[in-house]
């Protein structure tokens, strides 16, 4: 049983071939040494590509995450290496490591925000609450439209209550004008958006579902929730929170194809 289990194994091995037709092989016959060998060979060598396997998979996972906490929060084009991983880390990434990036890219998102705007997210929320997606609410809850309107607060503190919803503590600097030397919208928080696209779609818990209709016909659609930058013009909310195309964004993170609510008929089924 256990050859023809081998021979199952080695379906394209010519030894084996030349053995198949026979039902019970005859012990200590050269054809017998022959499968035995074939056979032998065959287990060497795919303990040694499992092993290689399991040695790459590991430094590639390594790889990514090193990559992921040099490019994060950079300034430069380093930023988008975030498309990057998309395209290359759903084949390396397992499940479990997915979602276990998702939470740190949130994480290191989390500690950018408050060391740039001072904006702190409850401490360990990374797995359940979207740091960008907190700091979107209060900025259009305050009506903030500019870096000028953001420098004014020296502590803005998100508090997650007993019924889920977040409120906002905020604390304003002794300077209430603000300063605006070092702090920018794009520095602070566009680099960041791409990062916080790849946590929710690393993360299925970020996923949903809506049914889009188009040219009369319906289709349901998986996406995750984004913003992105609408606006330069002052005194106009720069951003605007979107649907992104899970399907699209596979093929092409960088291009940002959104959901366009006009087509939207059903929301979150």
């Amino acid at each position: 049983m256990g050859y023809r289990y081998a021979i199952g194994l080695t379906e394209e091995s010519k030894a084996i071939q030349q053995y198949k037709l026979f039902r019970d092989i005859e012990y200590d016959t050269p054809e017998f040494h022959a499968l035995a060998e074939e056979i032998s060979n065959y287990l060497r060598r795919k303990k040694i590509k499992d092993v290689v396997d399991l040695r790459d998979r590991l430094v590639e996972n390594d790889m990514q995450w090193f990559s992921v906490h040099y490019a994060l929060g950079r300034h430069s084009y380093a930023a988008m290496h975030c498309h990057d991983i998309v395209q290359y880390g759903r084949e390396v990434l397992d499940d479990n490591r997915k979602e276990f990036m998702a939470f740190d890219i949130r994480r290191e998102i989390s500690e950018h925000l408050k060391w740039s705007l001072n904006f702190y997210q409850p401490i360990g929320s990374e797995d359940r609450l979207n740091p960008i997606e907190m700091l979107m609410n209060f900025l259009k809850g305050h009506s903030i439209t500019s870096v000028n309107e953001i420098a004014r607060y020296k502590r803005i503190e998100a508090f997650e209550e007993s019924d889920g919803t977040i409120s906002f503590h905020t604390e304003l600097a002794e300077d209430e004008t603000g300063s605006t030397v070092y702090l920018s919208f794009s520095s602070s928080i566009d680099d960041l958006l791409g990062w916080n696209d790849l946590a929710s779609y690393f993360d299925p818990k970020c996923h949903k579902n809506c049914k889009v209709r188009f040219n009369n016909e319906d289709k349901t659609i998986e996406y995750f929730d984004s913003w992105l930058r609408c606006s330069y013009q002052e005194g106009i909310f720069p951003y605007q929170k979107v649907k992104i195309a899970i399907e699209s964004y596979e093929k092409n993170p960088s291009l940002y194809c959104y959901i366009s609510e006009e087509y939207v008929i059903e929301d979150e089924i």
